[in-house]
């Protein structure tokens, strides 16, 4: 047990303050410089027992961004300033209860980043891919959420922040799967990730369990993975099967 809070806590040297990290996949606090200012990036508390303001932070900064990113006629309903409170309230609710449940997992990554004022400008959540009770699978890490706010954007902060979750996550998994907005497809791809191929008849019953879970694809949105770092001999989309 003592070995347990050890591993999970980190020093930072820099200003001797103690923060809490993923278990497995754990990424230190960071400053990122940009032409607008320094930026501090670092992950949530995973120990600390947040409110529903601070989840219902998140699911409204990944929204907004989202909605005004894809061309999806869903995201119309929550695109600023014509948005339908409704639904937009239904999303970001769904989203709390998720994101309750996910950040206390020891495989998830989430980390923000904030302006000198402590305002969301940025994020990536991350964890073990666990869709539904097919789609999942202990050796691949799904990237969930990758967001960056306009002002902020062609700055290089999605590709560090991208960059250390990988980084931080290949001793962990084999590979990596992620759905992208057919807009953010081209970023995806210099960090090595490729679409899934529907030709492929390794790949085909991976592929039909996932459009049955985003109504976006295939007009809207692109399936991509790439090799991590762990060495296997098969690949996720194959062990996955044996749960059809």
């Amino acid at each position: 047990m003592f070995n347990f809070f050890i591993n999970r806590m980190k020093i930072n040297n820099n200003n001797n303050n103690i923060y809490f990290s993923s278990l497995r996949c754990p990424v230190k606090p960071f400053k990122i410089k940009t032409q607008k200012g320094c930026l501090y990036c670092s992950e949530i508390d995973y120990k600390k027992d947040y409110d529903n303001d601070f989840y219902k932070s998140i699911g409204e900064f990944y929204l907004d961004i989202f909605a005004n990113t894809s061309s999806h006629p869903f995201w119309e309903k929550c695109r600023k300033p014509n948005i339908d409170k409704h639904t937009y309230r239904n999303y970001v609710n769904s989203e709390i209860d998720e994101y309750k449940k996910r950040f206390k997992d020891d495989d998830s990554t989430v980390l923000l980043v904030k302006d000198s004022r402590g305002k969301i400008v940025g994020g990536i959540y991350a964890r073990v891919l666990d869709i539904n009770y097919v789609l999942k699978d202990d050796k691949t890490l799904y990237i969930d959420s990758l967001a960056i706010t306009p002002e902020y954007q062609k700055q290089n902060i999605g590709k560090v922040l991208l960059g250390k979750i990988l980084k931080a996550s290949k001793d962990r998994f084999s590979e990596v799967f992620l759905v992208a907005y057919k807009e953010a497809e081209n970023f995806y791809k210099k960090f090595k990730f490729t679409k899934m191929n529907k030709d492929d008849p390794n790949q085909v019953f991976a592929i039909s369990e996932l459009a049955r879970e985003r109504i976006d694809y295939p007009d809207y949105a692109v399936f991509m993975q790439r090799d991590l770092g762990k060495k296997s001999s098969d690949k996720w989309y194959d062990r996955i099967k044996h749960l059809k």
